[in-house]
């Protein structure tokens, strides 16, 4: 044997003997590095003992208390400066950062100087029946002159003289009915409609859409009085008739003047007169002023469901009783629009493991006046959350991914400083986003949870009520131990009583452009009034000045426990999803809701979908294709190895990016703001969300259409869309190394 290959021989043989001692070595007694052992393992149970305990109720008092101090609306100083400065600098100091991201935005104001009002015109110009222009002071801690008068945000100014008539909540099946079988001309009216059941934009919307030239919204009794009409505030917590509801008309998400990009300093920034905001003037009053238009109306007697519980007859005019012959309702708007600064408060957690996977808390800090309950309420929830979490940074926790607290400005105004953020920072919160859990005020009542959510998140909801202690002694006393037990007792589901109803989201607050534009998972909680007790649009005194610190300390939350349950079930669930090795993210149940869906359209649409030889096939299999995937992935979550960080990035970032598969970039019937095609606002009332949305809008009111071949292939490609989307979702969730299998072959 040459030398050369003896040598040869012996490295083979020392490099063979090297492999065979690692071989042995780690096959015989595998050892992960300590970080590798530390990262395979769930978050420990202890510091959700923890975060609870920490949690105080005194705390959150003391916080409601500051945020509601003072009025602070949308881009005033207390507002923009001394609120923003004083969360940073908490979040500076007790976090790992805090930033702060300015936006220039469009926002709206009433004439402190020339405040806007409605009275009776006579034919002779003497103006009577003159409204409030400022709402009665009832308590003490409602005297301060930067209160902002009542009025509707966007509304043009303007001087509108016309005949009245009563338009019920100013739905578009109000509308319908008044054209239609009273065939009423309403050009040139002016619209009294009251608040509820819709939002008040999309009233504006219809009102402007049918004629009239201008309209009048106010709160009436029937709505938002369900106790006794002669104990409201402030000896009870019913609205008084001298509240009036503020409120943004303006139909869009965020800045009107950049719609779709982030209103920086780089925006090419629209002119006023280009853009879609409303084109009639409106304003709030009280139900006592409002009794003195409608107490004096013509016209025949509504319908029993268009009664308020006014004491007067209803009627639905058009104009006034021949007693006052001659004259008009004038409707007198001097608001105007401006430029203003805006910002939005990031404070951050960074996670050990997986600092670029973000679990998104957050709460709108603007308020209409003092804001006590929407959205101090919430923010001071937030503040106490953030705190706890601090400390228990101190004692040596930290979650395996980030944590983001975000503070919004004007929210009020049209969701907008969520949508800017989102907008701006869309490309990397579109691909590191676990979820958004948003709490934008923190109890509209004191009976039971209120959870609105996507699928993928009710597991999650449930667990953490499950955690979290009863609010409420005499539910405790009557075996109802956790939040989940009254929860689940008050509001069981309608096709599983053994979990409680989560509704489902449509655009009422932040969570809007996390889902509809990159299709994030969200949800959103909060304490809420006994719904089956009371009839109610919203808790009495929303955007009115007696929305206050007395209100809540008082007549809602003595003891701010609520307050507590709220912090407590928001801090679960992102530590939760901050610290679980694999995300708890419910796919199976995403499938079995889009399953009732369809039930759902097929039992309201069956018949006229089959006279029209339309059929729901497609999308029935492809609701059967994204089961099936649903299934598979969830066996494969189950099943995985938490020890190799590669295999549960993939399963994470599948279960994570399954919401992004809804989103369809041309957007829900053409609808550029809401692209989610599962779940998006209903297209008559944002405030409400649809299931299947395009289909619905295509469905809605479709025959009385006079171009019925258009309608009916709207329809057909509506479904078309969505057994398309459902199906691409489903390839979402199948093994990553067999895609297209669940496809057609070539």
């Amino acid at each position: 044997m040459k030398p050369v290959h003896a040598l040869g021989v012996v490295a083979v043989g020392a490099v063979s003997l090297v492999i065979g001692i690692l071989i042995g070595r780690y096959a015989i007694a595998p050892e992960l590095p300590g970080w590798l052992k530390r990262m395979s393992k769930d978050g420990d149970s202890k510091y959700s003992q923890q975060l609870q305990q920490e949690i105080q109720a005194n705390r959150i008092e003391e916080n409601l208390r500051y945020f509601s101090s003072k009025p602070h609306i949308a881009g005033s100083p207390q507002e923009e400066d001394v609120l923003v400065n004083y969360i940073h600098k908490t979040w500076q100091t007790s976090l790992d950062g805090s930033k702060i991201y300015n936006y220039t935005v469009l926002l709206s104001y009433p004439n402190a100087s020339d405040p806007n009002y409605v009275s009776i015109l006579s034919s002779d110009g003497t103006e009577s029946d003159i409204s409030d222009k400022v709402e009665k002071i009832l308590s003490p801690d409602q005297n301060d002159p930067t209160v902002v008068n009542p009025f509707n945000a966007y509304s043009p100014a303007g001087v509108i003289v016309g005949d009245p008539v009563y338009v019920n909540y100013g739905a578009v099946e109000d509308f319908h009915y008044l054209t239609r079988n009273l065939s009423i001309n309403l050009t040139g009216t002016v619209a009294i409609a009251r608040y509820g059941k819709i939002f008040r934009g999309d009233k504006v919307k219809n009102a402007q859409n049918f004629g009239c030239a201008g309209i009048i919204l106010y709160s009436d009794p029937a709505d938002y009085v369900a106790g006794d009409p002669d104990r409201v505030f402030p000896d009870d917590w019913w609205l008084p008739g001298t509240g009036a509801q503020r409120g943004t008309v303006l139909n869009t998400d965020g800045d009107p003047l950049t719609p779709y990009y982030p209103s920086t300093k780089s925006a090419f920034f629209l002119d006023e007169k280009d853009i879609a905001l409303p084109l009639i003037p409106v304003t709030p009053i009280g139900y006592n002023d409002a009794a003195k238009y409608l107490s004096k109306m013509s016209g025949n007697e509504v319908p029993s469901t268009w009664k308020g519980k006014l004491s007067l007859t209803y009627r639905v005019g058009p104009g006034f009783a021949s007693s006052y012959e001659g004259s008009k309702i004038k409707l007198y708007v001097q608001s105007y629009n401006i430029k203003k600064t805006i910002r939005n408060v990031i404070g951050f957690i960074e996670g050990q493991y997986e600092p670029d996977r973000y679990v998104v808390l957050g709460n709108h800090r603007d308020a209409w006046v003092f804001g006590a309950i929407d959205p101090s309420s919430g923010t001071a929830a937030m503040m106490e959350l953030s705190r706890a979490m601090a400390k228990m940074l101190e004692k040596g926790w930290r979650p395996r991914r980030s944590i983001l607290f975000c503070s919004w400005g004007a929210e009020e105004y049209g969701l907008i400083g969520s949508t800017e953020w989102v907008e701006e920072m869309g490309k990397v919160l579109g691909s590191r986003t676990v979820a958004y859990l948003n709490v934008d005020l923190s109890l509209a009542g004191n009976s039971t949870l209120r959870a609105l959510a996507t699928p993928i998140l009710h597991k999650l909801l449930f667990e953490a009520a499950k955690k979290v202690e009863n609010p409420n002694p005499e539910e405790v006393k009557a075996g109802r131990k956790t939040v989940f037990d009254t929860w689940v007792a008050n509001m069981p589901s309608s096709h599983n009583p053994s979990v409680p109803r989560v509704g489902d989201l449509g655009s009422g607050s932040d969570y809007s452009s996390f889902l509809q534009l990159l299709g994030i998972s969200s949800a959103d909680v909060r304490y809420n009034y006994d719904q089956k007790k009371y009839s109610l649009s919203s808790y009495p005194m929303y955007h009115s000045v007696y929305e206050t610190m007395d209100l809540v300390s008082r007549l809602m939350d003595r003891g701010f426990k609520y307050h507590q349950a709220v912090a407590r079930m928001w801090g679960e669930m992102a530590l939760t999803l901050a610290s679980d090795v694999i995300l708890n993210l419910d796919c199976v149940q995403y499938a079995a809701t889009m399953q009732r869906i369809v039930d759902d359209v097929e039992r309201v649409y069956g018949s006229l979908l089959q006279n029209n030889s339309i059929g729901l096939d497609t999308v029935k299999d492809a609701v059967v294709e994204f089961r099936t995937a649903a299934r598979a992935l969830q066996r494969r979550a189950e099943m995985v190895n938490k020890e190799n960080p590669l295999e549960v990035r993939r399963i994470n970032d599948q279960l994570m990016q399954l919401e992004r598969a809804f989103i369809d970039p041309l957007g829900v019937a053409g609808n550029l703001y809401y692209r989610h095609v599962i779940y998006a606002p209903n297209q008559h009332n944002i405030y409400a969300a649809s299931s299947f949305p395009g289909l619905a809008a295509a469905m809605f009111d479709i025959e009385t259409d006079p171009d019925q071949e258009k309608r009916w292939q709207q329809v057909q490609k509506e479904i078309s869309i969505l057994a398309y989307t459902i199906s691409s979702a489903a390839a979402t969730m199948q093994d990553p190394g067999h895609i297209g299998a669940a496809g057609t072959q070539y």
